[in-house]
């Protein structure tokens, strides 16, 4: 069953994926705050690229649970890394 997506600040998200979203100001700059599940904080201005998206797995290595974060094609991005364990690939098409 395919999770239900949604568009903020023109990026894609699995539904379940996010905590909570906002917009914010920053230095006079419009941002998007998401909240993701793990704990890892994003801030990104709004894209015009129509293939921008966040995709999280979990990734269990002897036990534990690692979150794995993908970015794809997020001009502008700011990421807090997550106090739990994770991995995040950034990638550009």
């Amino acid at each position: 069953m395919e999770s239900e997506k949604i568009s903020i600040g023109n990026v894609n998200f699995d539904k379940e994926s996010i905590i909570l979203s906002k917009k914010i100001y920053e230095k006079g700059r419009k941002l998007n705050y998401v909240f993701l599940v793990g704990g890892t904080k994003i801030m990104f201005p709004d894209q015009e690229n129509k293939n921008a998206a966040v995709s999280l797995a979990m990734n269990y290595n002897k036990d534990v649970a690692e979150i794995c974060t993908w970015f794809d094609n997020i001009r502008g991005l700011i990421i807090e890394e997550s106090p739990s364990k994770g991995n995040y690939y950034i990638r550009e098409t």
